[in-house]
């Protein structure tokens, strides 16, 4: 899993088109006459809040996306336009971590890679926007270290977040992947299937996601659409589905979505 200590730096070399406080402080920057002391508390307020609810939705979907159980470490390069919307991923070696410990792998970089398209990362904070700046560059340093020494229980109970995480996805590319989709949010999905796995109905909502409430619109053509492909799903073919062979069989999802996730881009 991700490192406790792992740290999402913030400063002029690892957020470029934000303002820093280095930046805020530099003389010769136009704007550093105009930030009161008061303004840059809240600057550092901002970015520490930004800091740790960006690592906790990166830290839960790398842990997730390590199917292969790798362990090492990289940078994870985080593009993002005016909107906080995601418009580029790649990665990096890191160069900070020890390498005896967390040595580079690519491997691992390559698998992680899709979390940077698939994750809803909180809006960067209008005070950290540098305004001659249109996009936003995150580096984020992660370290994982070797999961062998999992508990049973541990590795049960991660056999069974795969798993579902794997259902996730299927269900995103068979229901979103190919659709426009102009809003942040989740949608609940109750899906009732019968002996066969054929499904017989198909319940549906779409609702804000906590940390982009405001970039939430019901969508109605989202929604139908929603319903109507999902009642043409084959269930049989999503990982770890067995269906009741004495009767119905629900399935029971919560889905994230966003512009960036449609299509599951990558660089």
């Amino acid at each position: 899993m991700f490192k406790r200590a792992i740290t999402l730096a913030f400063c002029s070399l690892l957020l470029a088109g934000c303002q820093s406080d280095g930046i805020a402080d530099d003389p010769l920057n136009p704007s550093a006459a105009t930030l009161t002391p008061a303004q840059k508390k809240q600057q550092v307020q901002d970015r520490a809040t930004f800091e740790a609810l960006t690592i906790n939705v990166l830290r839960s979907a790398g842990y997730r996306a390590n199917t292969n159980d790798l362990d090492g470490s990289f940078n994870l390069l985080i593009k993002l336009d005016e909107k906080s919307q995601v418009i580029g991923c790649e990665t990096q070696p890191n160069k900070q971590f020890d390498r005896k410990i967390y040595p580079y792998n690519p491997h691992l970089a390559n698998d992680l890679l899709s979390i940077c398209w698939t994750s809803v990362l909180p809006r960067v904070p209008l005070s950290l926007i540098d305004p001659k700046e249109t996009t936003t560059d995150i580096v984020a340093p992660v370290a994982v270290f070797p999961l062998n020494g999992l508990s049973p229980q541990d590795r049960s109970a991660r056999a069974l977040m795969l798993q579902d995480q794997a259902q996730n996805d299927f269900l995103f590319k068979q229901l979103f992947a190919a659709q426009p989709i102009e809003s942040i949010g989740i949608a609940t999905l109750l899906v009732m299937s019968d002996s066969s796995g054929h499904v017989k109905e198909c319940a549906a909502s779409l609702d804000p996601h906590v940390l982009r409430p405001s970039e939430f619109k019901q969508d109605d053509a989202l929604l139908g659409g929603l319903i109507s492909r999902c009642k043409h799903l084959d269930l049989n073919a999503m990982p770890g589905f067995t269906p009741n062979a004495q009767g119905m069989t629900s399935v029971f999802k919560r889905i994230e979505y966003t512009p960036w996730k449609a299509g599951l881009k990558r660089s």
